[in-house]
């Protein structure tokens, strides 16, 4: 005689926490849910005593281990801290020395300091020469600030009569008029100006000597003078009158024009003027393919290299006259270099036999060369890291040790700090570290398998109650137009029709509800066939509008009696494409049931083709409530229904849209929607005139 089962009893904890939980559970549904929880607990009691309680443990005593050695990983560390700042500091003195060497170098090779700064130091923008006062010298001249010109002249009287026959295409009669300009001119302004515009007038009514004898009298007479924007009027007529040689005699004409290109770069520019720079640069224009191309490439690099400094000189002014003002860059010991930081650039000042220099170095540019070198002294595998710092930076949290940067950048630091603690750790101990690592992975492999179980039970829950809502929703469809055919057939069978019409309508409604019994039977059919990928199609060339025009008629009936306007664009001439007729109808058939379902409230549907290069699209199109946008990639997934509450509330199984992609992709095409809420869906259809590759 067998033994019976012993029974479970749970623990006293398990009974005390369900009573604490369940308090209005009857008898037998506690008892259940009560072995359930004891389960529970007695399985998490198991797991954290043979997985969680040892895991514990190893990462406390890997913790323990690493902080006994903290002291001399520290001291460790500190020391080679030490050693790579020197190293730092070195190699950022260098970088001074380098610089004030080649200036020194220079000047005992007899070459100016102010030319060519780009080769005393890759970060220097100019180099200026001071007086005793601090007023510049070289290689520019301060602008002088004069009497405003008087520019109404230039709008009125003659020199504007002459500028409207110029505009005019008279030329003739504005030198007239520019002459009567320059004798009424005020000023030797105006009155140059006027005597340049005239020679111009005479070189374009073909007096060319003449031209050449007036831009000769304008060098002589106004070499010196700046016009209204700058431009100095002996430069602009040296280089009209090369112009005019270049086209008479073009050697010559180079040769003149070479002069006024060594001319300008002979002479000081005035910071805040651009004339020299555009004078130059139009002269080396006009001689391109005529002049030496070295002799061209030297004067233009130099007339690049003035410019560039012309600009920062124009910059940097205002900081200059600043620092001058208060004495701070002329207090500096004879042959040595004091270093002033401003908000732009780094300002190195020392006296050469008894003249001042001022050389202006790039602040980002020297600051990031600066970053870079101490970014880059301690070597590949070391545990410090080094920063450059501003007096008002805040230190890193795990700072080993500082530099100053005095005297070239008062108030910077680099500092060196731990790159990576744990990798100090690991390198100092690296049994201890791999203890601590395989702990971690154990941990994060626990921690990833039980995130990954999860999502994977998730899914598969999901899919279960996908399937169910299936189940439950392919027994609502089928039990509808069962009943229906049912309620017609009773009334027919037992007489309870009215008259003719009345059983016409009854015919006509076991008629419809057998075609969507038949539709719903062949979508869980084909279905099933898709799930066990025998499902084949008989693809051929065939008349596409008929497959078409089958399929909107099998459901116009169904659209009238809800009272949808049903509009189809069906061009007769539509070409034969290889299609499986039967296949393509219910895709049509699947699209169009749902327009008719969740498109009701727009009263219309749209069916219309457009023929495309390499295939045919298919729209359906409705008014209705629309998808989602978040929805949209999902709504081709098998079993997958819309959340919208208004589409929950209608019937449906969840595998028509399904089974029209399977279809489409069948017939190496494919399905698309845009969609958009409350304004309805279009639904697009692409089947291509040939197949690249069949599927079975």
């Amino acid at each position: 005689m067998s033994k019976p089962a012993p029974r479970i009893r749970p623990s006293r904890f398990s009974r005390w926490l369900a009573r604490r939980i369940w308090s209005d559970r009857t008898s037998m549904r506690a008892h259940e849910d009560l072995v359930k929880l004891d389960s529970a607990l007695r399985f998490g009691a198991l797991y954290a005593l043979t997985i969680v309680g040892p895991i514990l443990l190893l990462g406390y005593f890997g913790v323990a281990d690493l902080l006994s050695g903290e002291a001399s990983l520290t001291a460790e560390v500190s020391e080679e801290a030490e050693t790579t700042l020197d190293s730092c500091q070195g190699d950022i003195e260098e970088i001074f020395d380098r610089f004030e060497v080649a200036a020194r170098t220079r000047l005992l090779s007899g070459r100016s300091l102010v030319e060519s700064p780009g080769e005393l130091s890759s970060h220097l923008l100019l180099t200026l020469r001071l007086d005793t006062e601090g007023r510049i010298t070289a290689p520019f001249d301060e602008e002088k600030i004069g009497a405003p010109a008087d520019h109404t002249f230039y709008f009125t009287g003659p020199f504007a009569a002459a500028r409207r026959a110029e505009g005019t295409d008279d030329p003739a009669k504005a030198a007239g008029l520019y002459q009567e300009a320059a004798a009424e001119a005020r000023g030797l302004v105006i009155e140059g100006t006027s005597a340049l515009q005239r020679a111009r007038a005479l070189a374009k009514i073909g007096m060319l000597r003449e031209a050449e004898a007036a831009y000769a009298d304008v060098v002589a007479d106004y070499a010196g003078i700046r016009d209204a924007w700058g431009f100095r009027l002996g430069d602009l007529a040296q280089l009209k009158r090369g112009e005019l040689l270049l086209l008479r005699e073009p050697e010559i004409g180079v040769g003149a024009l070479m002069a006024v290109v060594d001319d300008l770069l002979s002479r000081r520019w005035i910071i805040g003027q651009g004339g020299e720079a555009a004078v130059a640069r139009r002269a080396l224009i006009m001689m391109e393919g005529q002049a030496d191309e070295d002799w061209l490439a030297s004067r233009r690099s130099r007339v690049d290299e003035r410019t560039r400094q012309l600009y920062w000189a124009e910059r940097l002014q205002p900081e200059l006259e600043d620092l001058t003002a208060g004495g701070r860059l002329l207090q500096v010991a004879p042959g040595r270099f004091r270093y002033t930081l401003t908000d732009k650039a780094l300002w190195a000042t020392a006296w050469f036999d008894e003249e001042l220099y001022a050389f202006a170095l790039d602040r980002k540019s020297l600051f990031d060369s600066l970053g870079s070198v101490a970014r880059g002294s301690p070597r590949g595998d070391s545990p410090v890291a080094l920063v450059l710092l501003a007096p008002d930076a805040s230190s890193p949290p795990v700072l080993l040790a500082r530099r100053s940067l005095t005297p070239w950048l008062p108030g910077f630091t680099v500092v060196a700090h731990a790159a990576d603690p744990e990798g100090l750790a690991k390198s100092l101990r690296w049994t201890r570290t791999r203890r601590i690592a395989l702990v971690a992975l154990a941990i994060l492999l626990v921690a990833a398998g039980g995130l990954f179980t999860g999502r994977l039970v998730g899914r598969e829950l999901d899919l279960a109650r996908m399937k169910t809502s299936f189940a439950a929703n392919v027994s609502h469809e089928l039990r509808s137009p069962i009943t229906q055919i049912r309620l017609k057939g009773e009334s027919l069978q037992l007489d309870l029709v009215v008259d003719d019409e009345d059983r016409t309508q009854h015919y006509d409604a076991i008629v419809r509800e057998a075609e969507r019994l038949s539709r719903l039977v062949d979508n869980v059919l084909d279905f099933a066939a898709i799930e066990r990928g025998t499902k084949n199609y008989m693809i051929r060339p065939a008349d596409l509008g008929t497959t078409l025009r089958n399929a909107t008629e099998s459901m116009r009936i169904s659209m009238e009696a809800r009272g949808l306007a049903f509009d189809t664009d069906i061009p007769d001439d539509l070409p034969m494409i290889p299609h499986d007729q039967e296949a393509v109808a219910q895709a049509l058939t699947n699209l169009l049931s749902n327009a008719v379902k969740y498109g009701a409230q727009g009263k219309w549907l749209g069916l219309s083709t457009t023929v495309l290069p390499d295939g045919v699209e298919i729209y359906v199109a409705d008014r209705g409530i629309g998808i989602d946008k978040d929805e949209l990639p999902r709504i081709f997934e098998q079993y997958y229904r819309c959340q919208d509450p208004r589409a929950r509330r209608l019937k449906g199984t969840g595998i028509g849209l399904a089974i029209v992609k399977y279809i489409m992709e069948s017939h190496g095409g494919q399905v698309t929607v845009t969609s958009t809420p409350g304004r309805g869906s279009v639904f697009t259809l692409f089947l291509p005139f040939a197949r690249a590759k069949p599927r079975e």
